[in-house]
């Protein structure tokens, strides 16, 4: 598990902007608590991995009078549709998304995906052969799960959440890890680094989930900046392209997109950042 790195230079809160001013141009950053992309509280708070390219790029638009706003994802995508300025860094570009908002070349990934389940039930899930989110679905409906709101993931998997969705929905990280914790639900899909986190004890029980490969699982979903779809949104991301492009490919960011990565998923990533690099 990769833990906080020497990384302060990179990590830049708000005081580092100062308050506004009249004459400045302004952006404001909407974040939420999603452990370990966002961390907006504790001892790991504006450590996560959105949270230092965030502090990057704050650091790097110096013409920019620079605030953060908690706020619930779905407000986030409603002001966006009512083209308030904002921007977060962590979104999904998707055709419906694209009609309200303008999105940046990739900042980090989402990969690998699996199916979380609790260590005791394990085996439950090994007994029905090559796992398939269709048939978890579809044919085992007794086993329960829960899907954030809002959320996308990639095509083939948000086809079968819409045509298939599960009994319950969450809004935030640490309540669907919760519910699987205290037998309310049965499994998650998630990343494999968000597990990770919630692995190293976060509940107080260490190694208590165990991520399942299964048939769907689809290539990397790159995440990105997105902000308003007006004039505005498109000067920033232009502005926020050209330093993406200027330190994707340094040591320093690569330790950024690696951070609370499992050991075991390390592999994966490294093998994948170089289309990443490539990707716009």
């Amino acid at each position: 598990m990769v833990k906080r790195r020497g990384l302060a230079g990179l990590v830049v809160a708000l005081a580092l902007a100062g308050p506004a001013r009249a004459e400045d141009k302004q952006i404001t950053w909407s974040v939420y608590n999603a452990a370990p992309f966002m961390m907006t509280e504790g001892e790991d708070r504006d450590a996560g991995i959105f949270d230092r390219i965030r502090g990057l790029l704050s650091a790097r638009l110096t013409d920019y009078a620079h605030t953060t706003l908690t706020v619930p994802f779905p407000r986030i995508l409603t002001s966006l549709k009512n083209r308030e300025e904002w921007c977060f860094v962590g979104g999904v570009k998707t055709p419906e998304r694209e009609v309200f908002a303008v999105f940046s070349r990739p900042v980090a990934m989402f990969y690998p995906l699996r199916v979380i389940v609790p260590a005791a039930k394990r085996a439950r899930f090994d007994a029905l052969g090559p796992l398939s989110l269709r048939d978890l679905l579809v044919v085992h409906r007794d086993l329960r799960t829960s899907l954030l709101r809002n959320r996308a993931f990639a095509p083939v998997v948000d086809g079968l959440f819409r045509d298939h969705p599960p009994g319950q929905t969450h809004s935030e990280f640490a309540e669907a890890f919760r519910m699987l914790r205290n037998d309310r639900l049965d499994y998650l899909v998630e990343y494999s680094n968000i597990a990770a986190y919630y692995n190293t004890g976060e509940f107080g029980v260490p190694n208590a989930l165990v991520g399942l490969p299964f048939a769907e699982n689809p290539e990397p979903t790159f995440a990105r900046v997105m902000c308003a779809g007006t004039p505005w949104g498109r000067e920033v991301v232009a502005r926020i392209d050209a330093v993406l492009a200027a330190e994707r490919a340094s040591p320093e960011y690569r330790r950024i997109v690696e951070a609370w990565t499992a050991q075991e998923d390390l592999p994966r990533i490294r093998a994948v950042y170089d289309a990443f690099l490539a990707s716009d």
